[in-house]
């Protein structure tokens, strides 16, 4: 097969991301931007986990009350988790142990109880308001697609629930963006020069999009740079293309353009790993030996996991990012990572591929967690150590009535998971779907039918916007830019009286600043 070098270019730029919106890379160490920081003036990130396939949350979280569990089991009796094997919590403002988590996720039962953890119950994608008469006779629009993985995944991560009902800005129309995206077109003043807001090791690519900045995209093991092959033609061919083009400076075509984007990315391929390794070599040897320790997996049961390996390389790019520029790290006050874990399809056989996929869950964000912990405790970082939230997102819950095949099919409304020092854990926030079934949920608000598939009671735009806020997206201007449908969705719920979580822009799980 032969190539012409304009189509080995167009392949081979995928291999670097979407860096062609910077010009010249330099400018972003040490160069700040006059930006004003609201709030926490050290370094703050969040990092979204996407659970690709519809993470079924209704064995993620259990009501252990004898009738609520009935229904739970009666829905469910191949697929449901034992009453005793559920891992008891004691929510704020709840009876003591009135929910359960499921079994893996021994790690995070333990963070919940130390207010480090809590749970959003029934978030969704949603145009407005919904209650079940307003399905029924479609008196208000649904998402678009629902119950599709794509149009449910892009909905997630766009935080516009059905793009033609969507009144967008002017700079959004015709554009494919994700709401970390348009954040990071707002909040980049925050930052010294064009060092990329948000890096995506995984996930959904639409959720890092922005119509302005664009978001560095790496692979899973955090490696910023063209793939190698084992056929040491190709990869003589690549390096011999790039140095051509890498020369081109003085010409209008289409190979200039690329000669142009290679440039920048491979300087920024440079910058970037060198600032990863000045930053953790600038740790105590022993802070190192520790992170690393998080994050080497259980010795059974950890095969083929990835999520770990994601999160560790965060950190690293974390770290990098936090470290002041005077110990070689890049001095950023802002960033949003993105990873992903696949295969929560499970309509067949669920027990054990779900039971698995959370142990591997269980593990990752504790690690996560832990290491934060560790550098929360490192002087090097002064006064304002380093803050990360974790937050789960995934295409949508599954019905809770299982399926013939021991499995659950696709539904809407999902628990999400929040785990941060700064989170205001051991709390459920939103109401909790009612489970009773009966009379094909005639008279049953939360389920659009009999198989249980919940209308959310929290939006993906108030999910999302009280992440956004805590970066420093607080103004009404940048709010309605970044979550154009939420301002509306806001008014018609007030308008109608819906319950005061469906009536506020923000939920309340980040803790205020002092």
């Amino acid at each position: 097969m032969t190539f012409s070098r304009r189509k080995f270019l167009q392949g081979a730029t995928s291999s670097l991301g979407f860096l062609a919106a910077a010009a010249t890379l330099p400018k972003w160490l040490g160069e700040a931007k006059a930006a004003t920081l609201t709030g926490y003036a050290g370094y703050r990130a969040t990092v979204c986990v996407f659970l690709l396939g519809g993470n079924d949350s209704n064995n993620v979280i259990v009501p252990l009350g004898s009738t609520p569990y009935a229904q739970y089991l009666a829905a469910r009796p191949n697929v449901g988790i034992p009453q005793g094997s559920l891992l008891p919590i004691n929510p704020v403002g709840l009876t003591a142990g009135s929910y359960g988590l499921h079994p893996a996720l021994t790690r995070l039962q333990a963070l919940f109880e130390q207010e480090r953890a809590a749970v959003l119950c029934n978030v969704g994608p949603l145009v407005l308001p919904m209650l079940k008469s307003d399905y029924t006779t479609e008196a208000v629009a649904r998402p678009d697609n629902l119950y599709s993985h794509s149009d449910q995944q892009d909905a997630w991560a766009s935080a516009i629930a059905n793009p033609s009902t969507a009144a967008l800005p002017l700079a959004l129309v015709g554009k494919a963006t994700g709401w970390a995206g348009r954040v990071a077109d707002k909040i980049h003043g925050l930052n010294p020069g064009e060092y990329p807001e948000v890096t995506s090791f995984g996930g959904k690519a639409l959720f890092a999009a922005g119509a302005v900045r664009q978001p560095m995209m790496v692979s899973s093991s955090g490696t910023l740079a063209f793939r190698q092959t084992t056929d040491a033609n190709f990869n003589a061919l690549q390096n011999e293309a790039l140095s051509q083009v890498v020369g081109i400076d003085n010409d209008v075509t289409l190979e200039a353009s690329y000669g142009g984007v290679f440039t920048t990315a491979q300087a920024f391929a440079t910058a970037r790993t060198t600032a990863r390794d000045a930053a953790w070599n600038a740790l105590p040897q022993a802070t190192r030996d520790a992170i690393d320790a998080l994050f080497v997996p259980p010795p059974t049961g950890s095969t083929g996991w990835s999520l770990h390996t994601q999160l560790k390389q965060v950190l690293r790019d974390l770290i990098a990012g936090a470290m002041p520029t005077a110990s070689g790290g890049l001095g950023v006050r802002r960033q949003v990572f993105s990873v992903g874990l696949g295969g929560f399809d499970t309509h067949v056989g669920q027990r054990a591929t779900q039971d698995a996929l959370l142990a591997q869950l269980d593990f990752s964000l504790a690690a996560f967690h832990q290491a934060m912990d560790l550098l929360r405790a490192e002087g090097i970082f002064g006064a304002s150590p380093p803050q990360a939230t974790l937050f789960t997102m995934s295409d949508f819950s599954r019905t809770l009535m299982e399926n013939s095949d021991r499995g659950t099919d696709h539904a809407w409304g999902s628990h999400a998971l929040v785990l941060g020092d700064r989170v205001q854990g051991r709390r459920l926030y939103g109401p909790f779907p009612n489970l009773d079934l009966s009379g094909n949920a005639v008279n049953n608000l939360s389920t659009v039918d009999s198989k249980g598939r919940w209308i959310p009671t929290l939006t993906v735009d108030q999910y999302a916007y009280s992440l956004a806020y805590w970066l420093g997206l607080n103004t009404a201007t940048e709010r309605d830019y970044v979550f154009p449908n939420l301002a509306g969705y806001v008014a018609s719920a007030t308008a109608r009286s819906f319950p005061s979580s469906a009536r506020s822009y923000r939920i309340g799980f980040m803790l205020p600043d002092a």
